[in-house]
């Protein structure tokens, strides 16, 4: 419908509804393509083997570059092949997590490993961030564990052609390099001119990170210009006509992309760069509005679910920034173009500063986290990389005519490349500001980006100005005022959220807003993945929860103990309040860790003084929590002592942690024990009534409503002024 609505308006010379109307169209193709891959896998798609259960032989491509967290790395592989009973072909993406910080997988590599493939499931609790789906939208469809890199084997290509000729000058680039830098600053090199950061060191990685120049290491447009022009620079030596020298530019174009493993805004600037050399070779006027959106348009052709990829969303949209606000700004300098400080300081700046803005809405809606000293550091950083990136073509050119040139580059650009070390480790070290950004919805990014288009539209525009403002100031008064009126009809106080996890149930106790919180768990087990990671961090990610400050712990056992120390050590946990029971085991495991004196060991028995505060009480074997308006009583199995004490609070919850099989006498006693809600980790299959009562459940869809399974309901909130 939009391709013929498009022809039409385009025979009626409509150009605006012409563009509307392909836009759309294109729009919706994307959609399509991106819901085959997402929505409706096929029959070998790797979504299907992601049980858990099989432990597969899988062979694939690392398909991004690797993600460094802390003492872990993530890794997106496209799976091409497993072999389990038999060997059988794949399609899709799994998210690849190992136990370690190591850059020494690239993109492109090919690779080989044993592991079990988890399922990616959505959150089904209550919050806007789904870490499931985020996963599913990068078209990640499992997760492997594996504990270290050595697990992993590298397959050496067989590739012939012109992917083997690129493999090979790729491996001479950074031969050359190794040859005439340091170690670290020849790591540093081959990540700013093709990407190659398998030898950075982990903590040189982070620092480029936390800084918020990582784009650096990430091959990005201005490399394709600096080639580019580099290239100009030499063949203007040598005489040729401008058409020769057109095909050469546009034959390095192409080798640059294979070399830079074909990233999206290398893709981008290479596609942007070939359109203006063919724009001159047909002596074409061009724009650079309609230049980006075509680039755009044969992107998405080739690849339509490109637009749902961050990187590319991020790429066109700081160039659609830069298109069109550094001329609007650089107009309010016209008088001073001509200099120095202008062209050598506050053009640069307006170019990070607008880069920086331009990306910011995206960053918090993906990554809710934004560096502050980005733009300081993009100022200062980004003219001593492209510095470098010339001087490493001119260590290449100077190694291939004689290898004692090569040397004496390398030890200029070597001292260069430590001045720029020195100065990102000194932005993006330890204490780097930070800005944690809550969750936002896409209605609210889309309004920021047109305040922030519209502002530099009205920059030469005195009314669209003032129009600006003062629909800012309203907006940010009656964003104000929800906030007021939320915090004033919201919770009085804290509210427990419950959540299954491997083996029973953990209850975060949080007042809504606090990025503090206390954990209380009963009946955690160990898996063979992660627990800590893959299941309570979320759970706490989901809350903006920073910090947990008592793990009130009731059961657990002996193996699960590891990933709690971890999540110890993530949210810098103040205390343990454990059961007696617990208390040898976990003295052992933190002192085989290392842990021993990091977080605090407190036992408890039915005579202990309240537990990490007011309102824990230990009752029992049992740890009973009084909230403002709810009784919660947590405990490790079910016990006929509890359920024969009615309770005198009309919104008491008994939380059992463990899975419930019940009899009809369970039945009996806990139709009668006067809680308002009872919530196991999982209900196994009632029993028959004896006698044939009719009114007995038979199956597990039956259960009663004061009953709350939460392998079938997910999350379950209570207190915060509400008793469910």
């Amino acid at each position: 419908i939009g391709c013929l609505a498009g022809l039409v308006c385009l025979n009626s010379q409509r150009s605006l509804l012409t563009v509307l109307a392909f836009g759309m169209s294109l729009f919706f193709f994307a959609g399509f393509h991106q819901s085959i891959r997402y929505d409706s896998p096929g029959p070998n798609h790797v979504s299907r083997f992601a049980d858990g259960g099989q432990r597969y032989h899988l062979f694939g491509r690392v398909a991004d570059w690797p993600d460094l967290k802390r003492e872990r790395t993530e890794i997106k592989i496209s799976l091409d092949s497993l072999a389990g009973d038999r060997t059988v072909p794949v399609q899709g993406n799994i998210l690849l997590k190992v136990s370690d910080t190591t850059t020494v997988l690239q993109r492109g590599d090919r690779i080989e490993f044993f592991g079990r493939i988890y399922p990616v499931r959505e959150q089904v609790s209550s919050g806007s961030f789904d870490y499931g789906r985020y996963l599913k939208l990068k078209e990640i469809s499992g997760t492997v564990y594996l504990s270290t890199l050595l697990d992993v084997r590298l397959i050496k290509g067989n590739r012939h052609g012109l992917y083997r000729l690129v493999d090979d000058l790729r491996s001479a680039i950074r031969s050359s390099l190794y040859r005439n830098l340091s170690p670290t600053s020849a790591a540093l090199a081959a990540g700013f001119l093709i990407g190659e950061t398998r030898d950075i060191p982990p903590d040189v990685y982070r620092c480029f990170r936390d800084s918020g120049t990582l784009h650096l290491l990430a091959v990005s447009g201005s490399n394709v210009a600096l080639v580019i022009g580099f290239c100009i620079l030499l063949l203007r030596t040598v005489s040729i006509s401008r058409r020769k020298r057109a095909v050469v530019l546009l034959a390095v174009i192409l080798i640059f992309n294979l070399l830079s493993y074909g990233e999206p805004s290398v893709v981008r600037a290479s596609i942007m760069a070939a359109l203006v050399i063919m724009a001159g070779q047909f002596q074409r006027r061009y724009n650079l509005n309609n230049i980006i959106a075509a680039t755009a348009v044969v992107v998405l052709l080739i690849e339509p679910a490109q637009l749902f990829d961050v990187g590319f969303q991020l790429s066109f949209l700081i160039a659609w920034s830069l298109i069109f606000g550094v001329p609007r700004l650089a107009g309010l300098f016209q008088r001073w173009h001509n200099r120095r400080w202008y062209r050598w300081v506050v053009f640069p700046l307006l170019i990070s500063v607008i880069a920086q803005l331009g990306s910011t809405g995206l960053i918090a809606l993906y990554f809710h986290r934004v560096p502050i000293i980005s733009p300081l550091a993009n100022l200062v950083v980004v003219p001593l990389v492209a510095a470098a990136v010339l001087g490493i073509l001119a260590l290449l050119l100077a190694d291939l005519v004689l290898p004692l040139f090569g040397l004496m580059a390398g030890t200029l650009l070597n001292a260069e490349l430590n001045l720029t070390l020195w100065l990102v480790q000194l932005m993006g070290g330890e204490g780097t500001p930070l800005v944690e950004t809550p969750d936002i919805s896409v209605g609210v990014v889309v309004l920021i980006y047109l305040f922030f288009f519209v502002g530099l539209w009205s920059v030469h525009h005195k009314m669209l100005r003032r129009v600006v403002v003062i629909s800012g100031i309203i907006l940010v008064n009656v964003g104000l005022l929800i906030s007021l009126i939320q915090s004033h009809g919201g919770s009085s106080g804290p509210q427990v959220d419950l959540a299954k996890i491997p083996g029973g149930i953990a209850g975060i106790v949080q007042t809504p807003g606090d990025p503090k919180a206390d954990l209380i768990l009963t009946g955690l087990k160990a898996r063979s993945y992660p627990v800590d990671d893959r299941v309570i961090g979320p759970l706490l990610k989901q809350r903006g929860i920073e910090k947990i400050e008592s793990i009130i712990l009731l059961s657990a056992d002996y193996r699960a103990l590891d990933d709690l120390l971890r999540l110890c050590a993530d949210y810098r946990v103040d205390r343990i309040c454990h059961a007696r029971g617990l208390e040898n085991s976990l003295r052992e495991v933190t002192a085989a860790s290392g842990r021993a004196d990091s977080v605090l060991l407190l036992p408890f028995t039915d005579a202990s003084a309240p537990l990490a505060g007011a309102g824990y009480y230990p009752c029992g074997g049992s740890v009973r929590l009084e909230l403002t308006d709810a009784t919660v009583i947590f405990t490790d199995r079910l016990q006929s002592a509890l359920l024969k004490s009615r309770s005198e609070c009309s919104y008491s919850t008994l939380v059992i942690g463990r899975t419930l099989n019940l009899t009809h006498g369970d039945w009996a006693d806990l139709t009668g024990s006067g809680y308002s809600q009872i919530v196991c980790s999982r209900v196994a299959q009632f029993d028959q009534a004896p006698g044939g009562n009719e009114s007995w459940p038979t199956g597990r869809q039956d259960q009663p409503d004061f009953l709350f399974d939460l392998s079938r309901t997910g999350c379950l909130t209570i207190g915060g002024g509400t008793a469910y």
